[in-house]
């Protein structure tokens, strides 16, 4: 009690009284920590669906360049008769290419040009003494059905022959 009979109070004068000020200010700075990490969380997980997507695109580019270079590499798959511009299919052998069951890869080879002369150099060489065969190798992947997506590679390809 104080002298003139009121009870003692631990209140400073000037000062009102705070009465939980406190914790609703620290929750709603943890409300506001909370939202940061969960944008920051799902940005994480975008950055490595993004990622993801990457790398199956690579791969699937790989090995569609694969099966142009497995074309290139035998001459049986390039057609040397026949209409122009007319696309051959060609039968890819072995699990070289990595596809599972409902994905697919298909290679096409494309005469796109009869017996021509082959590129010059500016002055007379050796090379007049061959004949130059023009082809387009085509090579599509779809891995849709295991959810890797698809790619096509198109690409030029020049073979030297004899004279025709």
């Amino acid at each position: 009690m104080t002298n003139n009979g009121s009870p003692m109070t631990s209140r400073t004068p000037g000062k009102p009284y705070q009465k939980g000020v406190v914790l609703i200010v620290v929750l709603m700075m943890l409300i506001g920590i909370t939202l940061i990490s969960l944008a920051t969380v799902n940005t994480s997980v975008m950055e490595l669906r993004m990622a993801r997507n990457a790398e199956f695109s690579v791969n699937n580019f790989q090995t569609a360049l694969s099966a142009v270079d497995f074309v290139i590499s035998d001459s049986a798959n390039l057609p040397t008769v026949g209409p122009l511009m007319q696309p051959a299919p060609v039968t890819l052998t072995g699990s070289v290419f990595g596809v599972t069951a409902g994905d697919t890869v298909t290679a096409s080879a494309v005469r796109i040009g009869e017996c021509g002369l082959p590129p010059r150099m500016g002055a007379a060489n050796s090379l007049m003494a061959f004949s130059a065969f023009n082809y387009e190798i085509t090579a599509d992947l779809d891995k849709n059905a295991s959810g890797m997506g698809q790619t096509g590679v198109v690409q030029g390809f020049l073979q030297m022959g004899p004279k025709c």
